[in-house]
């Protein structure tokens, strides 16, 4: 052969043994089949992630954990649980590895793990990896009182403030408002004429005194994660520096309404036609007793106003004089004029008795004013009123 036919001859070979090795030849009893196809059912995972991370709520300063599950996958499954809290710009590498559940302590509490971090985990066999949901964690806690940004206040005796607490997580189960009266003394505050709200998420005071000038502070208690229930003490605190100012304005009474009453109304008589007129004809009621135990005037301190004195701190002055012109005092069984006198009717020591006409009714006039601990009284247009008419048994004029 020439060198030409040489060089043919290897060509051809060369091309069978390619032809050979890429696909086989039919009736040599090899099976057709592909490579890539074969590779690619070899390498596909099977491992799944059945139980995902969830997010989960509990108190500041518990322990929170986040459990993951999984089916399938070749080989020896790995685990590595990620975190990303609010500040981070990206999760990164948290916790043991290899573990199906992350354990987070002190949830809450400084900067390892604060409200509104995220974690998850990326589970990997062999032949892949997978990267779980995220999961949020929420802390019950004390975030805020409103108003944010002033935590000292000095204002002047009769203002009035309102604290709000404001928290993240599951919704409270009760407050309670404190105040500090010591070194490690602190206080449950109580409703009251100035205290509204003391187990309320607002805390309102009004008509602030001296006395009122103190730290505040509230417990929140929260459900917890197993069903229980833990309380927080906010660090947070509201300090009050009431300051005492010359009071001039007067104490009045809230929307009074004066009254008109009667006492002692008429008895309806009924007489036989053939009884004399003696046996039928009542004596006029000459007067009517207000009894030392009688509560019909007496005035709650809810309707008692002043711009700096407590409500149950106010004096209560009242008077009963005659109802026309000139308007004298009226004076009791031992001759002291009934005007002026402190405190409510009913604890008068003495009975009061209001004479009556022997021919009409006669009208008296109960006056109530207030005094505030400055001094100032209540102005004579805005004191409270009471009319009273004592009416009479009607006398018997004619007969049949």
């Amino acid at each position: 052969m020439s060198k030409n036919d040489d060089d043919i001859c290897r060509m051809i070979l060369l091309c069978l043994l390619l032809f050979l090795m890429v696909k086989p030849i039919s009736g040599l009893g090899l099976s057709r089949y592909s490579y890539r196809d074969e590779y690619k059912a070899a390498c596909t995972s099977t491992l799944k992630i059945v139980l995902q991370p969830s997010g989960t709520t509990d108190c500041k300063g518990n322990k929170v954990t986040f459990s993951t599950g999984t089916e399938g996958g070749t080989g020896k499954i790995h685990y590595l649980w990620k975190r990303k809290r609010p500040t981070d710009s990206t999760f990164s590498e948290f916790g043991a590895a290899d573990s199906v559940k992350l354990p987070v302590y002190n949830i809450g509490v400084g900067k390892e793990a604060p409200q509104g971090t995220l974690y998850q985990v990326i589970v990997s066999d062999q032949t892949g990896m997978l990267i779980s949901e995220s999961a949020l964690l929420t802390v019950n806690e004390i975030t805020a009182i409103a108003p944010a940004g002033v935590a000292v206040y000095t204002v002047d005796e009769g203002t009035s403030l309102a604290f709000s607490v404001l928290t993240s997580g599951n919704a409270p189960l009760s407050y309670q408002w404190i105040k500090k009266f010591g070194t490690n003394d602190w206080r449950n505050l109580v409703d009251n004429q100035s205290i509204l709200g003391s187990q309320e998420a607002q805390l309102r005071l009004t008509s602030l005194s001296v006395a009122d000038s103190g730290i505040y502070k509230v417990r929140v208690s929260f459900p917890t994660a197993n069903g229980n229930q833990c309380a927080e003490t906010s660090s947070i605190t509201r300090t009050i520096h009431v300051k005492q100012v010359a009071d001039t304005i007067a104490p009045n009474f809230i929307s009074p309404v004066n009254k008109l009453m009667t006492l002692c109304p008429e008895d309806i008589l009924q007489a036989a036609w053939d009884e004399p007129l003696a046996a039928i004809q009542p004596a006029p009621t000459s007067f009517c007793t207000l009894h030392k135990n009688n509560d019909l005037f007496d005035l709650p301190d809810s309707i008692f106003h002043d711009n700096v004195t407590p409500p149950s701190e106010l004096i209560l002055h009242w008077g009963i004089r005659s109802g026309k012109a000139p308007f004298d005092p009226v004076a009791d069984v031992a001759g002291n004029l009934l005007d002026d006198r402190k405190g409510q009717i009913s604890l008068h020591p003495e009975d009061i008795d209001l004479n009556g006409s022997e021919e009409s009714c006669s009208t008296y006039m109960i006056v109530f004013w207030l005094e505030d601990l400055a001094g100032n009284l209540t102005e004579e247009a805005q004191r409270y009123r009471i009319e009273i008419s004592i009416s009479q048994r009607p006398l018997i004029v004619s007969k049949f």
